[in-house]
């Protein structure tokens, strides 16, 4: 089954998610297992979170 195919039995929700953990980044996410989409959400997390702490830190 190929990735076109994959996409005709997702539900909409599977979708949705699809489209939103592609943007935020940045890749095709569809062929990339679970564990390494969450992985790297987590990195993009940490990532903004640290940068928001630098931001209020320059702010005192």
């Amino acid at each position: 089954m190929d990735e076109q195919e994959k996409t005709i039995f997702m539900s909409e929700q599977e979708r949705t998610l699809l489209y939103k953990t592609s943007s935020i980044l940045r890749k095709d996410t569809s062929i990339m297992s679970l564990n390494d989409i969450i992985e790297e959400l987590v990195h993009v997390i940490e990532s903004k979170t640290k940068d928001d702490r630098l931001a209020d830190q320059e702010l005192k």
